[in-house]
């Protein structure tokens, strides 16, 4: 039975003509998306749960197209650490998805632990989040190794925040668009990801 969240983005995708692409062709259209789900959150406003599922099922598109059977859930007893486990080498990868707002969820979600590298993904759309460096390092004693969020609000960030690097020495900050790129190029093999290459 279709949730709640599934009919909506499922008039989202097809107001959209994206019902017949893929996950990774849904992905790629991301932006229009989250632009037609504001739309659609204005006429009728969509329940904060609702958008935490939502926000799953975008993440899990890029998950999907990209790792496919190598991703899965977090069950229930886990959910308050991370949404998603994707097998890696040495290590697997959490990835915690939240919507609009980090506030300190997303913060403690992170383990501080090496051994469980996470990436943070997110619809976040407030800059005073995000514009402060001693805040960005505050995820990076979390364990976190990239945090990605929107363009238009990436853009918006001061130079210094943008230029954090994460213990790979890559860019922290990143946007939605190249979440799908970086699985693809921490793939090896087609057999796990290389949390490294993060």
């Amino acid at each position: 039975m279709a949730t709640k969240a599934d009919t909506i983005l499922n008039g989202v995708y097809s107001t959209l003509n994206l019902t017949k692409l893929n996950a990774s062709g849904k992905y790629a259209r991301i932006g229009k998306v989250v632009a037609q789900l504001q739309k659609v959150n204005k006429k009728s406003k969509i329940h904060e749960k609702t958008t935490g599922t939502i926000s799953e099922r975008l993440c899990e598109l890029a998950l999907k197209a990209e790792v496919g059977q190598l991703y899965k859930r977090v069950g229930n007893d886990w959910n308050w650490m991370a949404d998603f486990s994707v097998y890696g080498h040495p290590f697997n990868l959490l990835v915690s998805v939240k919507s609009f707002k980090a506030k300190e969820r997303l913060l403690a979600s992170g383990s501080g632990n090496n051994l469980s590298p996470i990436v943070g993904w997110g619809l976040f759309d407030d800059a005073s989040e995000w514009n402060n460096s001693k805040r960005i390092q505050a995820y990076l004693y979390r364990s976190f190794l990239a945090i990605y969020m929107p363009k238009n609000l990436l853009m918006k960030l001061p130079q210094a925040v943008k230029d954090i690097k994460n213990i790979n020495g890559k860019p922290f900050l990143r946007d939605l668009d190249s979440f799908p790129g970086d699985l693809r190029k921490a793939l090896v093999q087609g057999a796990h990801l290389d949390v490294a290459a993060f």
